[in-house]
């Protein structure tokens, strides 16, 4: 039976305000009983997952999400099957150079560093199986999925912790994200029964379409690593200049935030990526002008909607819970939440320029975000301290933001008729 796609957009946007309500809780929940310091580490935990799947996945995803677009279950698995044989390779190896590394190199907690990259191996999979199915108009299965993996074991792992104190540590709380991401995959195997791929993956390799595409994806490696780094490594500045427990703080403050943009991301802005990319195709440039337009509408009234939610939520559940402490960085917070909404926008942007092909230019302005917000993060910190982190998020953000509004202007003038493959 098929759903009506209103209904699937409701409840993949459910699925994420579900999401982000139980990050939220694990957010005061670190901070309230585990403290700043481990605060600071499961945020540098959450850079370390989220940068490697960047590192190692040398931007073939990018590819994959796109050429999957149109195809069936069976059909797209082959792509899936040799994108899966390089994250595994590459994963492998990446482990061994960190075991080596590990024996030059001061390690607080050897079972944490292990429950570390448990986690980043388990995450790069699941991204590399959540953007085909997005491609593949999948986007309440691969929203469920995300559901189990980042949320759904919060509120297992917050009540034994309230209940039983010794399982107030980081070492619990990781051990809970590995076992969802597992039961994550268990469940994807289900699906995938139902799809018919199974066969799929005992088939042969395809080594000349992987060679095809790491020769082109050189480009949008770079601009990966530059996006992730752009999310990511604003925390390790602060930790280097303010240390664990002010980076603590501000993990808290942007986990609550970049759960605004997360939401929307998988709930509106992944979702359009076949919708545009089809409306590229067609030759229609009205019809893919016309898709841009409505889904910028719902990406900017969603998040400015969800942010004002956030931030109403966080006062009250602050005051309530005797924090404070973090009130006095209100600021940094409201920073935050209004670069969440900018980034937000820029997602679609980025869509948008990968329905056009235009690849070249969404590399180049991922690559130039990472350069100016790592320098503008470092004076910022340097002079101001948290407050001047958030301040130099928000203005990159806003540049960044315009710099794609340009590009896509260009393309929507009369004169201006895009073409398949235009840079890429």
């Amino acid at each position: 039976m098929r759903i009506p796609r209103k209904l699937t957009a409701l409840t993949n946007v459910l699925i994420r305000s579900a999401t982000l309500g139980l990050r939220f809780l694990l957010s005061f929940y670190i901070i309230k009983f585990l403290g700043y310091d481990a605060a600071g580490v499961y945020g540098l935990t959450v850079g370390v997952t989220g940068i490697t799947p960047a590192l190692i996945g040398w931007g073939l995803n990018y590819f994959v999400a796109r050429e999957v677009v149109g195809m069936s279950p069976s059909e797209a698995a082959l792509r899936v099957r040799n994108r899966l044989f390089i994250t595994i390779v590459s994963l492998s190896l990446a482990t061994v150079v960190m075991i080596l590394l590990s024996y030059f190199v001061q390690r607080t907690s050897a079972p944490l560093f292990v429950l570390i990259a448990i986690l980043a191996w388990l995450e790069t999979i699941a991204l590399d199986l959540h953007l085909p199915l997005i491609g593949l108009g999948k986007a309440l299965e691969a929203n469920i999925l995300v559901f189990i993996r980042s949320a759904a074991w919060v509120p297992f792992i917050v009540g034994l912790g309230l209940a039983f104190p010794q399982l107030r540590s980081m070492e619990a709380l990781l051990a809970a994200w590995i076992v969802a991401n597992v039961l994550a995959l268990v469940l994807l195997g289900v699906m995938a029964r139902r799809w018919d791929v199974g066969r799929i993956f005992s088939s042969q390799i395809d080594f000349d379409w992987i060679i095809n595409r790491l020769r082109r994806s050189w480009h949008i490696y770079i601009s990966d690593v530059s996006l992730v780094g752009l999310m990511y490594l604003d925390r390790y500045i602060v930790g280097i200049f303010l240390g664990l427990s002010a980076t603590g703080i501000y993990t808290f403050f942007w986990s609550l935030s970049n759960s605004l943009q997360t939401l929307v991301s998988t709930a509106v802005v992944q979702t359009a990526l076949p919708t545009l990319v089809k409306a590229f195709s067609s030759g229609d440039r009205s019809a893919w002008k016309n898709a841009i337009t409505v889904e910028f509408y719902k990406v900017i009234s969603i998040s400015i909607g969800m942010a004002l939610v956030i931030f109403a939520a966080s006062e009250v559940a602050l005051r309530y819970m005797s924090m404070q402490g973090l009130s006095e960085h209100r600021g940094l917070f409201l920073l935050l939440l209004a670069a969440s909404v900018l980034r937000a926008c820029s997602d679609l942007g980025n869509v948008a320029l990968l329905s056009t092909q235009k690849d070249r230019s969404y590399a180049a302005i991922n690559i130039i975000g990472v350069f100016l917000s790592t320098g503008m993060t470092c004076l910022g910190v340097a002079f101001y301290g948290l407050s001047g982190a958030g301040v130099a998020i928000f203005v990159t953000a806003i540049i960044l933001f315009l710099m794609r509004v340009w590009l896509l202007a260009g393309l929507l003038r009369p004169a201006a008729s895009p073409r398949p493959g235009g840079d890429a």
